[in-house]
């Protein structure tokens, strides 16, 4: 029997038994969500809003987050957060179905618009995952391209995919991307740059219009056995290292899309006919850059959209349309209207990244 002396002694002065150690918690991974890489996607269609292909897509889309979701809980992770990268301009949410997501992760809604590459990521997250990536611009994956149709990038003299933007980006919060899906082309891209970076192949690219998946069921376990190795690796993951600075080379598909671009372009110079080259001290600041370019860029396809309505067989009305709307600007301009008070019952806009 234990005396009151050693009763008292074991317990320590407060007179307050022994506290057993805290529960490890595991740590907090941020995933993101592309479509093009997603299993089941194999056509262009399907990722496209609000083209009636793109419904049954995100099934697809819910079901590998939640296979990610669950190799991750498997693994040892504690919080995760779901980030929306796609942005098919759904204007009815985010393109996963939120109400069959996995409920042991939450997603992420902010009340400003963001940029889900540089705005999602903080201090807060311990590691990365990406889901239904694609390779880079100007290669032969599946919808291959970095950002959007037009540019191809080279930071630091090594062409980029979008994972390495999402790389770059936590790199500065000492972040690392540790598992990543999509097709065979971006995991031979994957494995060149970050080779000890996990990986998911959930479709075999048959060129940029076509893809063979593989039965959902053999993705989905490929997808949760890569994000359980993953986190129980992370340890041994590294984050991209910050560099003292980025050299950006940004290439676009004519010399149009370059000469819009170099206008946008402060302090930099022209590589080539297609290629436009600058550099700054910080990563975030180089691929703004960039997209500033490639907005400008993207004034090109107006042409591409003259064209399509010239060929129309209603082309002399548009014609004649468009030249009344011309006249109509000229000679009544508007005026700046005031700017209404919302109204005091009006709910709050939540924003769920590229929408």
């Amino acid at each position: 029997m234990v005396t009151l002396l050693a009763f008292l002694a074991l317990i320590g002065s407060t007179g307050a038994p022994p506290k057993h150690p805290a529960r490890a918690v595991g740590p907090k991974v941020l995933v993101y969500y592309d479509m093009e890489g997603i299993s089941g996607i194999k056509a262009a269609r399907q990722v496209l809003y609000p083209q009636p292909e793109y419904q049954a897509a995100r099934h697809f889309l819910t079901g590998d987050l939640n296979a990610a979701i669950a190799g991750l809980k498997a693994g040892g992770a504690g919080e995760i957060v779901v980030t929306d990268a796609h942005g098919s301009g759904n204007d009815t949410g985010p393109d996963v179905l939120l109400d069959l997501l996995d409920k042991r992760a939450t997603f992420l809604w902010k009340d400003h618009p963001f940029d889900p590459y540089m705005d999602s990521p903080d201090s807060s997250f311990q590691a990365i995952i990406c889901i239904g990536m694609h390779a880079r611009a100007g290669t032969d994956g599946f919808m291959a391209h970095t950002v959007t149709v037009e540019p191809a990038y080279r930071v630091n003299g090594r062409l980029i995919t979008e994972t390495s933007i999402v790389a770059y980006s936590a790199g500065r919060f000492g972040i690392p991307v540790i598992m990543v899906s999509g097709d065979n082309i971006l995991r031979d891209q994957i494995k060149d740059e970050f080779p000890a970076v996990e990986y998911a192949t959930v479709k075999t690219a048959r060129g940029r219009a076509h893809a063979d998946v593989l039965p959902e069921a053999t993705a989905w376990a490929a997808i949760r056995k890569a994000a359980q190795a993953a986190i129980e690796n992370l340890p041994q993951m590294k984050p991209v290292p910050v560099a003292s600075s980025y050299r950006f080379e940004v290439s676009y598909l004519n010399k149009l899309e370059a000469d819009l671009a170099a206008g946008a372009a402060s302090q930099s110079e022209r590589v080539d006919s297609l290629t436009i080259g600058y550099t700054t001290p910080d990563f975030v600041s180089g691929y703004n850059r960039s997209n500033q370019m490639t907005q400008a860029a993207g004034l090109e396809r107006l042409r591409l959209m003259a064209q399509a309505a010239m060929a129309s067989p209603s082309a002399a009305s548009i014609r004649a349309d468009f030249l009344m709307r011309v006249l109509q600007t000229w000679l009544e301009p508007e005026k700046t209207p005031k700017p209404k008070a919302p109204p005091a019952s009006a709910a709050k806009k939540r924003y769920h990244g590229d929408s």
